[in-house]
């Protein structure tokens, strides 16, 4: 459990990309996955300072993280599988998702102190951070350019409550 500086720093990075997405452009589901990319970069970071650091927000950054993709997978690339130029986007993610949770379940079966489980975790840090940065500035405006702002507004509800639901069921297998 993160404890409040961890939070509002965490909320704060989030906060920030929010208002880059806002600035280049993007809405709806666009903005608020952008706006958690900061939030969990933010934690992964603070993560890396201690291995008391890491065993404290591990269940809470592997949470977000599983709930955050499985709900983009859900939700977010059916909608870009079905249109002919974000296709390719749709696949590229998909392999992107399957390396995540990969390297969640080699991080959840290293040692907390091991060194496997500190080169997995920074695996898995540059990742998401790649990941992130290739959604909000390539995938994420084509995609907004090909549906149409309202489509990617509309969204913006169903994702949440899919990643709401996957978080339910992530913290009760955890």
């Amino acid at each position: 459990m993160p404890n409040r500086m961890d939070s509002m720093l965490s909320h704060g990075m989030g906060k920030m990309k929010k208002m880059k997405a806002v600035l280049t452009g993007l809405v709806g589901v666009f903005r608020v996955i952008a706006e958690q990319h900061g939030e969990v970069a933010m934690l992964l970071e603070r993560a890396k300072t201690s291995d008391e650091k890491f065993a404290e927000l591990w269940p809470m950054i592997r949470r977000e993280l599983l709930s955050h993709e499985k709900a983009e997978v859900q939700e977010v690339f059916p909608l870009l599988r079905g249109n002919a130029e974000t296709v390719g986007f749709a696949n590229h993610h998909d392999t992107e998702a399957g390396e995540l949770e990969a390297l969640i379940a080699r991080i959840d079966a290293a040692p907390i102190n091991s060194g496997v489980r500190k080169e997995t975790y920074q695996q898995l840090v540059d990742t998401v951070l790649h990941h992130a940065r290739e959604e909000e500035s390539e995938i994420f405006p084509a995609a907004q350019k090909a549906l149409g702002k309202e489509a990617v507004e509309a969204l913006e509800p169903r994702f949440l409550e899919a990643k709401r639901r996957v978080a339910e069921a992530t913290s009760m297998t955890a």
